[in-house]
């Protein structure tokens, strides 16, 4: 069994996971409102700067670089989708916080005020709409980058096969094939 096959299985189910938690990040501002699961007072499918800043741009990060994992050619544009989803999870954790930054003070907070009506609620949000997004998507692109940096390759720049020892020379029970 060839190692760059076993990681691109690996990369390639990441990627379609990387894709369907890009498009959930992405929507949940602009469809969780319609099942009263919403931060702030923004109705539904209400376009602003704060849900394109905190919501879209980093799912799409996501959603590209999970693409990338699973039609990239060649491990370097896969490396890149992993990179650019761990940027896009990364930019889900942090964005709430530097937001002010770049927004007037008297811009909603993308639905940060009044984030729940309780205690759960406003945890389950933030949890849902940012940090729990965000850290499960960077896991995961961590997990795929790790996964392609780990495959090796034989001195001749192939990608080295791995064969069942049949007179247990090695420790790990793998031998590299040069061939």
């Amino acid at each position: 069994m060839l190692v760059n096959s076993v990681t691109s299985d690996r990369a390639r189910r990441t990627g379609l996971i990387l894709i369907i938690l890009g498009f959930v990040g992405a929507l949940v501002p602009f469809v969780g409102p319609s099942f009263d699961f919403g931060m702030g007072d923004t109705p539904a499918w209400t376009w602003t700067e704060g849900r394109a800043t905190l919501h879209l741009a980093p799912g799409i990060a996501a959603m590209v670089g999970g693409l990338m994992l699973m039609r990239g050619h060649g491990r370097e544009n896969q490396r890149l989708g992993a990179i650019l989803a761990a940027a896009g999870g990364t930019w889900f954790i942090i964005a709430p916080t530097l937001r002010p930054l770049w927004a007037a003070p008297s811009m909603d907070m993308g639905g940060m005020s009044g984030m729940g009506d309780s205690a759960l609620s406003s945890a389950v949000s933030s949890l849902v709409y940012h940090y729990g997004t965000g850290v499960v998507i960077a896991l995961l692109a961590a997990y795929a980058l790790g996964s392609l940096a780990a495959a090796r390759r034989s001195p001749e720049g192939r990608d080295a096969e791995t064969v069942q020892p049949t007179d247990g020379a090695t420790d790990s029970g793998l031998v590299e094939s040069r061939g």
